[in-house]
């Protein structure tokens, strides 16, 4: 089954899905700043627009199309979408 997830008043939404390899959302920002929460280890790949992502106790790193940032689990983290974009995440 797909699951829908909305979140930040419908600015960030995803569909979700669970098959053999894994777990995975996929999704689209508008242009802003959000903070996250992790409960599992998060892999989160840019496919379109432009980011910053910002982990604790680490200075903001941009990322390019196609290049993934490793968010660690139980943590806050900051994504800083520079304009609309969409993305891959993939859960541990």
């Amino acid at each position: 089954m797909i699951k829908v997830n909305e979140y930040f008043d419908g600015k960030v939404k995803s569909l979700g899905l669970k098959n053999t390899q894994g777990n995975f959302t996929i999704g689209v920002l508008t242009k802003g700043t959000y903070e996250f929460n992790t409960s599992t280890k998060e892999w989160m790949t840019l496919t379109a627009g432009a980011w910053e992502i910002q982990l604790p106790n680490s200075d903001k790193k941009t990322f390019g199309i196609n290049e993934t940032c490793e968010i660690p689990s139980g943590i806050t983290f900051t994504v800083y979408a520079l304009e609309d974009s969409a993305y891959l995440c993939k859960y541990e």
